[in-house]
């Protein structure tokens, strides 16, 4: 067995547990909770958080270092935590896969085409973004279609 499959086999037990998580709906008064980042080193960095004003407050101070920003919510307004997501180049290999730990995603991609996938209510959603030069940011968002 190669020295990936070994690394990798722990962290795809971890991602399918939590693809089983369920969503909450979180209130803009509740009390702030730390945000989630990626390892220091990772190759594709991320930031997820958001609830909360002191956690939000430090997620608008990182916006200009990530060229991605997701936010995750409901048709009503309130947002969504704990919301697998992954990242894929067009080809269909993921590059990177979590979950948010708030409504907040923001991640930092290399230009080129990606598609961008989460978990709400149960069922995937997908969209496919482009990024540009360094300068650019992509924004997008993720609506739960239930009630």
């Amino acid at each position: 067995m190669s020295s990936s499959a070994t690394v990798f086999r722990p962290l795809l037990a971890l991602v399918v547990a939590l693809l089983g998580t369920p969503l909450m709906a979180v209130e803009v008064g509740d009390n702030a909770k730390h945000n989630a980042s990626s390892k220091p080193l990772a190759e594709i960095p991320w930031l997820s958080g958001g609830i909360g004003d002191e956690a939000r407050d430090e997620m608008r101070k990182a916006t200009a270092s990530y060229n991605v920003h997701i936010v995750f919510s409901t048709q009503q307004g309130s947002y969504l935590a704990n919301v697998p997501f992954s990242v894929s180049r067009r080809s269909g290999s993921d590059i990177i896969a979590g979950v948010s730990e708030g409504p907040l995603l923001y991640i930092k991609l290399p230009p080129a085409a990606y598609r961008i996938s989460a978990k709400i209510d149960g069922a995937w959603q997908s969209k496919q973004i482009q990024v540009g030069g360094t300068d650019q940011q992509v924004r997008t968002a993720f609506v739960s279609k239930g009630e």
